[in-house]
């Protein structure tokens, strides 16, 4: 195995075989075949290159069980769900809630596939072994499809409810996993929230795959609001046809130990995709971002925004990269990651990167790590405003360049009020 034979590592991989190995009767061919990736792959340590800043000990010291079977009430479901005109699926514990879903899905079609008869999904454009544990221990997939030259007046909601188990000794494990097919012509939004039932901890595995055909265009959120003691692990997959618009914000207001890694493909000419992301740590929380972008095809524009706030001890990492191929002429990419401390132990550790085999081409990447300005801080206590209502003004001012770009404004307002509680020391 790549990862090193440590204990901790040898525990987890042996308790998550025994996951697997429990329901190996209803695994499909593309589990067994992910499963023996994580095998052949092992646990990455702090030794691998990309986990260097993101330690697994304190997940790995868990006692993992599967998610337990309990079921969630329609007003719990309300009281985590966001108020929105749209269409509502629920899964809880990594398994779809029909009777806690809407019947009336609109233009969207919906399609929930389970043990042996899951069809094959599209290959990872990165694969590593998170990923391969979501794909191989994952009991269902959700395949989302909105048909061609189809415009939804009403976004998809897709609520994410998990549960912490009853003992307090053990991790409740659970994976989601969803893709989604946006055909050629076709326009909607897709709003994901992951909520935690309480505050105890769960370890969540998260990963959907998108297809946007030409001439579409797809809006899609990503929520993640699980509780602090929780883990989340998270991978999205962009393929982008030609002609097409996707914009994929991700907000990560959560659990304590986060990764996340947005990957994307834009595979036809004139194709234009925008990437966002705004983490809060808080505490000694760790948050971990990584994007990887291929232009693969010329004449194509690509906008990243990734900002991190980070206070108390928290850390915030970010990793991204954009790869432009030889024939992708005209390429217009740029990818920026804004970070500001507000305590003195808190840390950023940030790497963006350009590789690029193309000529006539505009690429560019930067990073900023910084303080709050004592110069705006002076200047508004010098009106009147207390020290912590002048310090949510510039955090809000900070982030309002990602949640500006939400374009909705129910999910807007909700992730600033998460910012705010979270700040106040309320979040759940």
């Amino acid at each position: 195995m790549a990862g090193l034979p440590n204990n901790s590592n040898a525990r987890a991989l042996t308790q998550w075989h025994q996951l697997f190995a429990g329901q190996s009767a209803a695994r499909s061919a593309d589990a067994y075949a992910h499963w023996r990736d994580v095998e052949r792959l092992g646990l990455p340590t702090r030794q691998h290159e990309h986990w260097k800043y993101t330690p697994l000990d304190g997940l790995l010291a868990h006692r993992f069980t599967p998610a337990a079977t309990r079921a969630v009430s329609a007003p719990v479901r309300d009281a985590l769900s966001l108020t929105l005109a749209a269409y509502r699926l629920v899964f809880v514990d990594g398994r779809f809630a029909p009777a806690l879903s809407d019947s009336d899905t609109g233009l969207w079609q919906i399609e929930v596939e389970e043990g042996a008869a899951r069809r094959a999904l599209p290959t990872p454009i990165q694969p590593e072994m998170f990923l391969h544990l979501t794909e191989s221990l994952s009991q269902q997939t959700t395949r989302i499809r909105l048909p061609a030259g189809k415009v939804a007046q009403r976004p998809l909601y897709l609520l994410h409810i998990s549960q912490g188990g009853e003992d307090n000794e053990a991790l409740s494990t659970l994976h989601y996993r969803h893709h989604i097919d946006i055909e050629s012509g076709a326009q909607g939004q897709i709003i994901e929230h992951f909520a935690s039932v309480d505050a105890q901890g769960h370890f969540s595995g998260a990963r959907t795959t998108l297809t946007i055909g030409d001439n579409a265009h797809l809006s899609h959120i990503k929520l993640a609001f699980e509780s602090r003691a929780s883990y989340h692990f998270s991978h999205n997959d962009i393929s982008v046809g030609r002609d097409a618009v996707v914009r994929s914000s991700t907000f990560i207001l959560g659990a304590g130990l986060t990764r996340h890694q947005t990957s994307a493909q834009l595979n036809g000419e004139g194709s234009d995709l925008a990437i966002n992301s705004l983490l809060l740590t808080l505490g000694q929380d760790i948050s971990d971002t990584r994007t990887y972008l291929e232009h693969n095809k010329g004449h194509c524009l690509s906008r990243q925004l990734h900002k991190v706030i980070a206070r108390d001890r928290g850390k915030g990492v970010f990793n991204g990269l954009i790869k432009v191929a030889k024939h992708a002429l005209k390429t217009d990419g740029q990818m920026t990651n804004n970070n500001l401390l507000l305590d003195r132990l808190a840390e950023v550790d940030t790497k963006p990167q350009l590789e690029i085999y193309a000529d006539d081409v505009k690429c560019s990447h930067g990073a900023t790590v910084g303080r709050i300005d004592e110069e705006q801080m002076f200047y508004l206590r010098s009106r009147g405003i207390t020290r912590e209502d002048a310090q949510q003004m510039i955090i809000y001012a900070f982030a309002a360049e990602v949640t500006e770009a939400i374009g909705h404004e129910g999910v807007r307002a909700t992730v600033l009020a998460r910012i705010a509680d979270a700040l106040q020391g309320v979040a759940a």
